[in-house]
């Protein structure tokens, strides 16, 4: 039993801590955590396991104050163990459907809004990755004949995204012949994702041996197209200069840091193609983040949902002492509301 109350009074405490130096950006003194438990913790115990929590590495002593600040580890700890879910206000609710869901067809304008809203709402950075085009789900194909050697295609997603390419051909294909293909596509590779078409046509080719071989090796070869099914990664920024706000950042150091790290396309992508295979959240606090200029920083990151299938992620980037039930609530709130819309243009 003894050791029971020993473990929940480092939990209360260590939550309490936290909380603290969120609320205030200040280290935090035991006289302020003796305030918060005047009537059920001796300030002597609080002072003894405040003691013990900085034995444990949960808490440090900046070096130029006498209150303790949270260690990453004691971030970790209490993320994963302590933290209390956060319900959004209805107003909040309300600023975040605004943005997506009146943006109207556009889709980097709901991109751009999906990123501000999390910025807004959770005060820290908010970033949103375009959905993967081979992830998307097939909706329709346009063939078009540019002259005797091009033909354009043109794809639609269930998304609402758009992407054409066009193919140079050595030999001549007639609009009725163009037309009974994009018939064909248009039945055959309905609801099927962008990334799984070639394969889809190939396993097709393998059991014909008739005079639709002909056809169906035609169709192949236009989808085969050199970039039709890839797309650039596109990251929306939104908050970097109300993230300067924060305490931490008046460290002219820190602030380029973390600018520079939010410039680093290629270590955030790196970061959101591998938690987007993992469902729900996934937080990376401070030294826990690979890249040396987000190591005074904290990423959360979601993915986001097209009609079940995974197509992209969100993420928030602040400071290691970020309101963390917030921000979860905010992502997993604008991943949902952010699906549903591009599921509504489709």
């Amino acid at each position: 039993m003894k050791h029971v109350d020993i473990e929940s009074r480092r939990k209360s405490i260590l939550s309490a801590v936290v909380d603290s130096y969120v609320d205030t950006a200040t280290p935090v003194g035991s006289r302020a955590i003796s305030q918060r438990f005047r009537y059920t913790i001796s300030p002597a115990t609080i002072r003894n396991v405040m003691a013990d929590l900085e034995e444990m590495g949960l808490i440090m002593h900046p070096h130029t104050s006498a209150g303790r600040v949270p260690t990453d580890k004691g971030y970790r700890f209490y993320v994963d163990s302590l933290l209390e879910p956060e319900h959004l206000t209805k107003e909040e609710e309300s600023i975040i459907n605004k943005l997506i869901h009146q943006a109207g067809n556009d889709i980097d304008y709901i991109m751009q809004n999906a990123s501000k809203a999390i910025s807004i709402i959770a005060n820290v950075v908010g970033i949103v990755l375009t959905p993967r085009l081979k992830r998307s789900i097939f909706k329709h194909i346009e063939l078009f004949n540019i002259d005797d050697s091009r033909i354009l295609a043109v794809i639609v997603t269930t998304s609402g995204f758009i992407k054409n390419s066009i193919m140079d051909i050595e030999e001549g294909i007639t609009k009725q012949e163009l037309a009974h293909i994009t018939e064909f596509l248009n039945s055959e590779l309905e609801g099927i994702s962008l990334g799984e078409i070639k394969s889809y046509l190939t396993r097709k080719l393998l059991e014909e041996r008739d005079s639709f071989y002909t056809f169906l090796k035609r169709a192949t070869d236009i989808l085969s197209i050199p970039g039709l099914f890839r797309a650039d990664d596109h990251l929306y920024f939104e908050g970097a200069a109300c993230i300067m706000s924060h305490p931490e950042f008046t460290d002219i150091r820190k602030a380029k840091l973390f600018l520079r790290a939010c410039e680093d396309k290629k270590g955030l992508l790196n970061l959101l193609n591998e938690d987007m295979e993992r469902d729900g959240i996934k937080i990376h606090i401070g030294k826990e983040n690979v890249d040396s200029e987000m190591q005074d920083c904290s990423v959360v990151t979601c993915n986001y949902k097209i009609n079940g299938t995974i197509v992209s992620a969100i993420a928030a980037i602040g400071p290691t002492r970020m309101e963390y039930g917030k921000v979860i609530s905010v992502l997993k709130y604008i991943s949902h509301e952010l699906g549903k819309e591009l599921e509504n243009l489709g």
